[in-house]
């Protein structure tokens, strides 16, 4: 076949690009999606690529034979088809590494092996392409290129279509189909009809998938996938959560259709210290609870929510029926025209803060948006032991938050990991005595989130991990491996 070995870079390109991608699913709903597991997932993905490149260099000079370049292949394609059934057993493994240390051995453990393989094709489809020496530049750069662009449409097939329809465990063994599928036009092209006995390994997709059990009476009503992640609505006696990339984002009672979070009537409150307030915009949709309690006080809302899949999901599962805009926070708040009496902030990305979100200037933005006397209410999670705080981020926040407010008044429902809640306006506010009142004193150290500085993912490091065990603890591991 004349075009053997272009083909073949092409589709084991395209591999390594939906491989890296997918990578980032396999591990957030376990480690949160944040610049930790994406640092780890590139940093294995060029390691053990340029491993490969050498290997396969020194390999190709030893013995430039194209059944030698398919075997390669054979070998990324299995380990690829593997990975369905070791990933969660391997993410159980790292889990006390922490965010940071296991995302990384998360990503060295399942992803070497298949980038090592894939790393070879290249340099050894050089070899074996390149009739003469004075070929090797013109064969190099053109097996490279084709490569490359393989790379690129393997990207926008798993970035466009396939994550957002259908599973991981679907995508993976899609991978390894086309692998499987090269190495077979190979051992056709090359006239070694003997190399397809290899063919009953792909058995391995008839094996069962590990059973991962559900904490007691926990029974999973839906679980879907969209662009941003894991999307799980999860039932336990008469209670509904909405579980995003393994964090619980929205508590509801299914006999009367409340929203139980107590933060909610934390937040809600703040219709108290407005009363004049008509229209609010809820920044973060979840299952719609602080949409129902802030229209049951009389409110006009919008909600602005990035996931058209969370949306879908709570008109269908928490009873959700207010106004919507699918777009970014930020995006939206930067180019609308209304103003609103209060601003709801209760966003999330499974355990992850959105780092774009938790600026000065994106508060910035917000507070324009505000009518005069309006008032910001932005929810967090934090460390609460006494009615001061010393948690790193709180403080960051809060400093971050007083950079743009001349007043902000702070509150928690209960100590240790609990919700907080920040009330930012133009002039002082009397809360009443509901809930703990508590004091925020930053220091010179303490840093302000910027567009241009923003460590608020180092800075939440114990916030992940004591959420991620605190869901463990109510759902069992099923829900995060």
């Amino acid at each position: 076949m004349k075009y053997c070995l272009y083909i073949t870079v092409f589709l084991t390109g395209a591999a390594v690009l939906m491989l890296e991608l997918l990578g980032t699913r396999i591990i957030s709903p376990f480690y949160g999606s944040s610049i930790y597991v994406w640092s780890s997932l590139i940093s294995v993905t060029l390691v053990f690529l340029a491993l490969g490149y050498v290997v396969g260099g020194k390999l190709a000079d030893l013995r430039p034979r194209l059944t030698m370049l398919y075997l390669f292949i054979l070998l990324s394609g299995l380990s690829v088809a593997l990975l369905s059934f070791v990933d969660s057993p391997v993410l159980a493994v790292t889990d006390a590494l922490g965010p940071r240390w296991g995302a990384l051995c998360s990503a060295f453990i399942l992803f070497s092996l298949p980038m090592f393989f894939l790393g070879t094709i290249t340099p050894y489809a050089i070899k074996v392409k390149a009739k003469d020496l004075k070929d090797i530049g013109v064969t190099s750069g053109n097996l490279y290129g084709v490569s490359t662009v393989g790379s690129f449409a393997g990207a926008i097939l798993t970035g466009f279509i396939l994550i957002p329809h259908f599973a991981v465990s679907t995508v993976l063994n899609f991978i390894a189909l086309i692998l499987f599928a090269v190495v077979v036009m190979g051992f056709i092209a090359a006239r070694k009809y003997s190399g397809l006995l290899f063919l009953p390994l792909m058995s391995v997709f008839l094996l069962p998938q590990p059973d991962l059990r559900l904490a007691g009476d926990v029974t999973v009503t839906c679980q879907t996938g969209s662009l941003y992640g894991q999307i799980m609505v999860v039932d336990r006696e008469n209670l509904r959560f909405l579980l995003i990339n393994g964090a619980n984002q929205t508590w509801y009672t299914l006999d009367t259709g409340e929203f139980k979070a107590p933060y909610l009537r934390l937040m809600e409150k703040t219709v108290n210290y407005h009363p004049r307030a008509e229209t609010a915009l809820v920044l973060g949709l979840g299952g719609g609870g602080m949409d129902k309690r802030l229209r049951a006080r009389g409110l006009a809302v919008d909600n602005v929510e990035l996931d058209p899949t969370v949306v879908a999901v709570a008109r269908e599962y928490f009873g959700f029926d207010g106004r919507v805009v699918v777009d970014d926070a930020r995006h939206y708040v930067r180019h609308t025209d209304k103003r609103y009496d209060l601003v709801v902030f209760d966003v999330l990305n499974g355990y992850s803060v959105v780092p774009h979100l938790i600026t000065k200037e994106a508060f910035t933005e917000i507070k324009a948006v505000l009518s005069p006397g309006g008032i910001l209410t932005v929810n967090s999670l934090g460390f609460e032991s006494h009615l001061s705080t010393e948690d790193p981020y709180e403080k960051a926040l809060f400093k971050t938050l007083t950079a743009v407010f001349p007043y902000v008044s702070v509150k928690t429902t209960g100590y240790e990991f609990q919700n907080i809640v920040f009330y930012c306006s133009d002039s002082p506010l009397t809360l009443d005595n509901r809930f703990v009142s508590i004091d925020i004193f930053p220091d010179e150290e303490t840093p302000v989130f910027t567009d241009d500085y923003n460590p608020v993912e180092t800075l939440t490091i114990p916030h992940v991990e004591a959420f991620r065990k605190s869901i463990i603890s109510w759902f069992g591991k099923a829900v995060v491996y």
